[in-house]
This record gives structure tokens, sequence and C-alpha cells, in this order.
């Protein structure tokens, strides 16, 4: 998976508590913020997941198909990835230290999951806003079920990087839909992420699947969080050059781990400000922000078939 990214953190504004629906969905939310729970909750109508003890190969294949989910010779993190997307921040999933008390087989273990939806469920399906939420909704739904997943949000003020648009306006590309993405690793938010050595592209993603992204590669940094307003869906490529630039800046300066607003005051990302502001037009601004964690409280391996 993504070096440091897990699944989808703000001085402390408070814990939300997992409520249980009569369907058994978990559904959570934080205080003074929009539960993201559908309107009605969802579920897969039949549902195979299925240890795979198998060497795993390439890319792993995971993600929504034409009639529901499926993962091959993967981790259920991927799956906890897109079921549970963070309600606050302006990013588009949480990093591996955002998320708590996660057993390691979670991680170690690969599964295959071969999810349908019900004949009802598929025009509304077919709808990309519509299959995000009754995706999620989904699979949060077989967590409980299978896994008996409980979780909960958490949210702290801590030190991050406000990505804004710079001086002159955005110079990001927008995605042609009619242009298919590059083969690469899947993102929850659809958007595809191709990693070469000629740098990393990014094709059809959100700016907060993007500002995910960057505070992936910027290790020791604070995250970098979307604050730009831009709406769309983009394809940004990063140059070798920007990817050499922004891991020698991380090597030459981190945050203290006594202080945590000291990363903030050194300011790491100065040295790839200009970068991101020539070729996109765009700049990172530290600032103290709300981060969100999600806790796992419980979870199960999966129920057999």
């Amino acid at each position: 998976m993504i070096g440091k990214i897990l699944l989808a953190g703000f001085v402390c504004a408070g814990m939300a508590v997992a409520q249980t629906t009569a369907s058994g969905h978990s559904a959570v939310s934080a205080p003074g913020t929009a539960a993201a729970v559908p309107a009605k909750t969802y579920a897969f109508d039949v549902v195979s997941i299925r240890r795979n003890m198998s060497p795993q190969q390439g890319i792993p294949q995971v993600g929504p198909t034409p009639d529901g989910y499926r993962m091959t010779n993967n981790s259920l993190q991927g799956v906890l990835m897109t079921a549970y997307a963070p309600q606050t921040g302006g990013v588009a999933y949480y990093m591996q230290d955002q998320i708590k008390a996660l057993p390691d087989w979670v991680m170690s273990e690969r599964y295959d999951i071969d999810a349908r939806i019900a004949e009802e469920d598929r025009v509304d399906w077919q709808n990309p806003a519509e299959q995000k939420v009754m995706l999620q909704s989904m699979l949060q739904t077989m967590l409980v079920e299978r896994c008996k997943l409980a979780v909960h949000r958490e949210v702290k003020q801590s030190a991050v990087y406000s990505m804004v648009v710079a001086k002159g306006g955005p110079k990001v590309k927008e995605t042609d839909p009619t242009v298919e993405h590059p083969r690469g690793m899947k993102l929850p938010d659809g958007g595809v992420i191709v990693l070469s050595n000629g740098g990393r592209g990014f094709y059809g993603v959100s700016m907060a699947s993007f500002a995910s992204g960057l505070s992936e590669m910027m290790i020791n940094s604070p995250p970098v969080q979307d604050k730009t307003g831009l709406t769309g869906k983009y394809d940004i490529v990063l140059t070798f050059r920007f990817v050499s630039k922004l891991f020698e800046s991380e090597r030459q300066s981190g945050p203290s781990a006594s202080d945590p607003g000291a990363s903030i005051a050194s300011d790491p990302a100065a040295a790839i400000n200009s970068l991101l502001q020539d070729q996109f037009g765009l700049k990172l601004v530290p600032v103290k922000g709300p981060v969100e964690t999600l806790v796992i409280d419980h979870i199960e391996r999966p129920t057999p078939n």
C-alpha cells in the first residue's frame, strides 16, 4: 500500500460515539461536524471473503465493479480506507498515524473479497456520486457484520499545512473524462496514483486526495489539508526533480517530538513551495488546524462464508 497512508486528526474537540442502527450498521460522527451517514443504510446482497495465502504480485486490484466490489490478495487496510473517510480537515483519507489501535493482522493478512449489489440498487449504482456513498455504507455494514467492527472518531488541534491557491491562480490540469487513466494504484475517491522512475502521477484526483498524497510523501512533516476551494478532478504529475526536492527537504528538517509546533516554525515545506507555485499555482501555508483520528474499538478476523 501507499507508504505512510493507512485509511483515513484537531486541541481535543471531542470524541464521537459509535451508534448502531437497527440493521447493525455502525455510524460514527464527530461533534460539530455533519455525520457522513447516508439517508439509507445500504448492504451488499452477497459477500464472499476468503483468506489468500498466495504471494502478492503486482499492483493490488481493489475497488468497485459494475455490479459490486472486488478485492484480490490484499489486506483489509484498503477496505477500511474506503469505508471510513475523514469528515473534517480537507483530506481524502487517513494517514497511518491517524488510525489508532489497529491490529497488525489487518495490515499483514491478505484476503479476496467478491461482493455483489442487489438488483434494486443497480440504477443508483451507475451514478458515480451515489455509488461513492453507497459503497462506503455497504463496506461499513460488511465490516460490522463480518468483522464485528466498532470505531469512533477523535479530533484535535495540531500543526498542519493548508494547501491554497497561489498568487496568479491555479495551474493544474482538469481531468478529461474521455481519456482513460493509466494503470496504477487506485485511491478511495476513484483516482489513480502511478509510480515511476520519473516521478509520481496523480490522475483523476480531487484536491483533497492530492493533499493526502503530499502528506504521505512528506514523511516527517505535519499533514497537508486542501483549502484551495477547487472542486474538480485533476491530473497532476510530480516530476523526479519535484519528488527529490521534497525528500531532500524532509531529510534536512523534521518535526520535534517534544514540540508539535516546531516543524511549523522551521517550515520544511519552504523548500518545495517554489516548485508547487511554479508548476501548479499552489502553495503550503503553516497553520494550526483540526486533525481527525479514526480509533478502532474492536475488530475480528472476518467470519468464514
